[in-house]
């Protein structure tokens, strides 16, 4: 056997039976392919990371806007209510007025003192 280069080493120059080269070469051959897999599993992952971010965030936007709705509904059942409430009140008030004049004119001034005077101090 003779001690040339081969033309088939990939690195040109290494003798077919050095063992330190061709543990060298396996090595980096091991490194690239693990280089590789890594860059292709960080893309997988940051792929999965971005659709599940799209997906918590179309979420969140849904809830919101279930949220939103029901408070919007809320709010008119509450202000809907409160102008019944109202109305029954004044017209409460009114009926008393009218059958009690001089009632609901002492205690008209009545409850006007008393908040005078609290505003005052």
């Amino acid at each position: 056997m003779t001690e040339n280069p081969t033309a088939d080493s990939p690195f040109g120059t290494s003798l077919p039976h050095d063992p330190f080269q061709a543990a060298k070469a396996s090595a980096l051959k091991a490194a690239e392919e693990l280089r590789a897999a890594a860059t292709q599993k960080a893309s997988e992952f940051r792929t999965a990371a971005e659709a599940r971010a799209h997906q918590f965030r179309d979420t969140a936007e849904q809830k919101a806007t279930d949220i939103k709705e029901k408070a919007g509904e809320f709010a008119d059942h509450t202000l809907s209510e409160a102008r019944v409430r109202y109305d029954d009140l004044r017209a409460e008030a009114e009926k008393f007025a009218r059958e009690k004049p001089l009632q609901a004119l002492l205690t008209a001034f009545g409850v006007g003192f008393i908040v005078g005077t609290i505003l005052r101090r």
